[in-house]
Order: C-alpha cells, then sequence, then structure tokens
C-alpha cells in the first residue's frame, strides 16, 4: 500500500468540498480530496447561488468564470406557478421574504446571485481549484480512517483499480453528503424535523424548442391531473420531482420508464413529446442538522452537517458558507499562524447559523408552496432574505446578541459581517469585501493611520497575511471613501479601526486612536482572535 501525507484530507467532490478544497488552496494549503463518483455531478441540482456565495467566489477568483459558465436569465420572480410549462394559465410566484429576479443586492454587497445549475458550476470549482495545487481524485472512495489526537489515518481506494492508498493527513473533513458514513462511523446524531416527505426525481431529455413560450424559470410548480410537483428546465433535459407516500404503500419502483414519459408529457403540456428517460432517484425531502460539526480532527461540511428543503436553495448555499469558514481556520492552524483551539469556533459559529436556516427553509417551503409540516413542527417567522444571507452573525464567546441583524443598518460589530463600502485604491474600485481576499485586514479611519501601521508591523513579525489600510479622502489615506459611507457603517469613529478576518467577519474594532502602544495592542488582539502565543 502507498503511503501520502497532506495537511487536509477532504471527502466528498460534490459542492461543500470542492469549495473547501478551493478555499484551502487559496489560503496557500496542500489539500487532497476524494470522490467516490468518477466525475462531478451529472445532475442540474441547486440551480440558484446566493450573492453571499458570489463574494466568496469572488474572493476565491472565480466570480466571474462562474458568471460565464451558466448566464441564466429569468422572468418575474423565476418561481414559476403554471397548469403545464406550455399551458398560457400561469402566474409568477412572489414569495413575501424574497427579493425579484431582477432586483440586486448593491445596497449591501459588490455582488449578486448567480443562476446556474450544480453540473455545470462544479467543473468551474474543479478547474480552478486544481489550478491552484489541489490534488483532487476522484473514483476514488474511503474505506477506513482513524481519528487520533495527532492527526487523520485513512485508507482511500481506487475504485477502478481497487488499488489502495493509505492517507497520513492532519485533519478530515466531511462532505460525503446527507448519509454520511463519516457521520455514522463517529456516531454524531442529527435533530430538527426529519423527513417532510418522499420524492423521486426523474430525469429525461426532451427537447422542447420553443414550446416554453419565453417562460425563463428557476422553479416550475406545476400541478393538473397527470402531473403535480416541481419541474426545473435545464437545456434539454427536465428534471421532474414527484411526492410518494411510503406510508400508503408506495415505492420508488412505481415510476418505470413509462410512466416518467407520461409525467414528462404531462408537466411540459405536450402529449406527444419524444422522452428520454435517463435516471430516477428517490430521495428525501429532510430537515435535520447535525448534534455537533466536529469530533476532533474531523469536521462536517454541507449536507454532512446538515440538510433542509430545497425552497430557497438555502443547502447548497449554506455548505458553501460552511466551507469558507472551516478553510481559513484550518489553513491558519495548519501553517502556523494560529492555534488549534482557532477551529473549536467553527462548530460554534456555524451550527447555530445552520439551524437558524434550516428552519427559515422549512418556512419557506410552506409560504412558497403550501407544504404541511409533520405535526410538532415549529412555526417559524420568516426572516427577509438580504438579512439571512448577509446579516447572519458569529458573537464572540461570552457575549450575547442576535443571531442576524439587517446589513442594511450594520452595527460594525464584532462577529458581524464588515459592511459594504466603495473604496479607491490605487486608481481601482473595490469594496471593503475585496479587501479580506488575500488574509486578514484592518480598516483604520481617516485618522488611525496608528492602528495601520502597526498592522503591517505585526505582519512583518509574525509572517502573518495581515494589510492595514486607511480609509479616508484623497489627503487622509490609501482608500479613499468613494461615497463617504464607512464611518457610518462601520460604526467607529476616525481614530479608530477594525480588524477583518479572512472570510470577512469583524474580529475586533475599537474607536480609540492609536497610542504608543499600538503594536502591543494589537498584537494581544491577534493572538486572543487566533488562539496563538
Amino acid at each position: 500500500m502507498s503511503v501520502r501525507t497532506t495537511p487536509v484530507l477532504v471527502v466528498g467532490g460534490s459542492l461543500s468540498g470542492l469549495c473547501t478544497a478551493l478555499f484551502l488552496s487559496r489560503h496557500g494549503l496542500d489539500v487532497t480530496l476524494a470522490e467516490r463518483h468518477p466525475g462531478t455531478s451529472i445532475h442540474p441540482r441547486t440551480p440558484g447561488y446566493n450573492a453571499r456565495t458570489l463574494e466568496l467566489f469572488r474572493a476565491a477568483g472565480v466570480e466571474d468564470a462562474v458568471r460565464a459558465a451558466g448566464p441564466w436569465a429569468l422572468d418575474g420572480t423565476g418561481l414559476l406557478w403554471a397548469e403545464s410549462l406550455t399551458s398560457p394559465n400561469h402566474r409568477w410566484l412572489r414569495p413575501p421574504n424574497a427579493r425579484g429576479a431582477q432586483a440586486d443586492y448593491s445596497d449591501v454587497s459588490p455582488a449578486d446571485d448567480a443562476i446556474l445549475s450544480q453540473d455545470v458550476l462544479e467543473p468551474v470549482l474543479r478547474e480552478h481549484a486544481e489550478a491552484l495545487g489541489a490534488d483532487l481524485l476522484f473514483g476514488t472512495e474511503l474505506v477506513a480512517f482513524a481519528n487520533d489526537p495527532g492527526g487523520v489515518t485513512a485508507v482511500l481506494a481506487d475504485r477502478a483499480t481497487g488499488a489502495r492508498t493509505e492517507v497520513e493527513a492532519g485533519y478530515l473533513v466531511a462532505a460525503d453528503g446527507a448519509d454520511s458514513a463519516i457521520r455514522d462511523r463517529l456516531k454524531i446524531d442529527r435533530h430538527g424535523p426529519g423527513v417532510l416527505e418522499n420524492v423521486a426525481a426523474i430525469m429525461v431529455r426532451a427537447d422542447l424548442g420553443d414550446a416554453l413560450r419565453g417562460k425563463r424559470f428557476v422553479i416550475g410548480q406545476v400541478s393538473n391531473p397527470g402531473f403535480s410537483g416541481m419541474v426545473r428546465v435545464v437545456g434539454d433535459r427536465i428534471s421532474l420531482h414527484v411526492r410518494y407516500r411510503p406510508a400508503d404503500g408506495d415505492a420508488a419502483d412505481l415510476f418505470p420508464a413509462a410512466r416518467c414519459v407520461e409525467l414528462a408529457r404531462a408537466a411540459t403540456g405536450i402529449p406527444g413529446l419524444d422522452v428520454e428517460v435517463l435516471d430516477v432517484t428517490p430521495w428525501q425531502t429532510t430537515a435535520a442538522v447535525a448534534d455537533r460539526f466536529a469530533d476532533g480532527r474531523v469536521f462536517l461540511v454541507g449536507d454532512a452537517a446538515h440538510v433542509m428543503p430545497p425552497a430557497g436553495a438555502y443547502g447548497g448555499n449554506t455548505g458553501i458558507h460552511d466551507a469558507a469558514n472551516l478553510a481559513w481556520k484550518l489553513a491558519y492552524v495548519s501553517r502556523g499562524w494560529a492555534g488549534p483551539a482557532l477551529l473549536d469556533g467553527y462548530d460554534a459559529e456555524r451550527r447555530p447559523i445552520a439551524e437558524i436556516t434550516m428552519n427559515q427553509a422549512v418556512a419557506t417551503r410552506t409560504a412558497w408552496f403550501g407544504r404541511a409540516n409533520p405535526s410538532g413542527t415549529p412555526e417559524t417567522e420568516l426572516l427577509d432574505e438580504v438579512s439571512l444571507l448577509f446579516g447572519y452573525r458569529y458573537p464572540p464567546p461570552g457575549t450575547d446578541g442576535p443571531l442576524v441583524e439587517d446589513p442594511r443598518r450594520p452595527g460594525g460589530e464584532p462577529g458581524s459581517r464588515v459592511p459594504h463600502v466603495w473604496l479607491e485604491i490605487g486608481g481601482e474600485r473595490l469594496s471593503t469585501v475585496d479587501l479580506w481576499a488575500r488574509g486578514m485586514v484592518l480598516l483604520a479611519g481617516a485618522e488611525g493611520g496608528g492602528w495601520a501601521r502597526a498592522a503591517d508591523a505585526v505582519a512583518r513579525a509574525r509572517g502573518l497575511p495581515l494589510t492595514g489600510h486607511v480609509i479616508g479622502d484623497v489627503i487622509g489615506g490609501d482608500a479613499i471613501d468613494v461615497e463617504g459611507r464607512w464611518p457610518e457603517m462601520s460604526g467607529t469613529s476616525p481614530e479608530g479601526a477594525t480588524l477583518v478576518r479572512p472570510d470577512g467577519f469583524i474580529a475586533w474594532r475599537t474607536s480609540d486612536p492609536a497610542g504608543p502602544d499600538a503594536h502591543a495592542v494589537l498584537a494581544g488582539v491577534l493572538a486572543r482572535t487566533l488562539d496563538a502565543p
């Protein structure tokens, strides 16, 4: 058996796994990924990626490539309710908590949503992760692992040849999906409403030509005597989602090819449509969150950590946000910039947000599509979409505070996402959101140059990726506050400063001027933030 070593082994090469590998590589850390399937997804799942996700893609240098891969325009809200896909009897759903398909997020972010299918997105993530040096092993399965205090030892098997490799890794990231074998092996239970419904996902190929009559949508809810369920169209592929009830004796094998053809014709409203059945996969709409996201040197991300209904496309996006939170911490600890206790913050920060988002997904499913939930499921008040995507917070340990704020009226407090403010640096127009792309950043007010100089000095002394900027007018700093919004949005004084983590969240701020001990003060702040000596 051959042996290899890696700082981080990621198991699972779908969205959250690929993003973990991409983000780790962006931070300069070697990573190995094992995925049991021979390639990326062939199913057009998760068609919507929200603007917060695109901020993370922007920081990773892949935003433009993602947008170029799938320019998918929408009409109305992008949520269609119709008698059939070709019927003139249709309307656009207008969810009370969501922005319209044509609305942007320019008031809170430099990024915007991207609409493309998962099978189109994953190759882009794979290409860029590999370009940054990630070692992605497709067709490779995890067959055993040992989670020891000093590291993880795993055995991988090539599914084509059977050849086995022992991997000695510092950490293991479980991105192996909703039925995570790693989570089960660690005996991590889940909590939440549980199974909401059983669904047969039917994938067919059919050329609709111009029959959609200009309807451009991301999700279609179709209801007629021959078909009732959710429909998605990507090119010549149609994805049909049909509920069935095992309690009534139903089973997924009730969908032979002939019935799938009938369902596709009923859903499209074209009786003689030429249909090729590609796949039928049973799955369960489930809402559950793992009781813990970490066990020793193993961390859960994506569906291994949480599952939620597809309404709102929160599940896949939340997994990408998991990856961003975990990746910088793994990279900083592995590269010696932080102490191991920094990793304790992953579970403490991400699990409460996953619980909130799961509850919102369940409530969204009810509000948008009228789906009934199991008895005993608590009612949840819908948050507006902007607050849910950009306003979630990681309150510092030992502090009380809301887990969600309105990002349009930010407090600028530690634990919240740094507000979006347009700047001009060296003649280039950048957002404050762009400045943490390469590491930690300290943003000082127009009269806070002492803090910026202290940041540069600490960075040199510790070899830490930390950059200081002074935000002011042409005279007051190197970063020109184009719209004069930074003082109000940051909540600090012109003499103060804000320290931002590599995932865009505020670690510390002060309104005090930088005194002669600014270097020591900032060094202490970084030591507490990073659990570093």
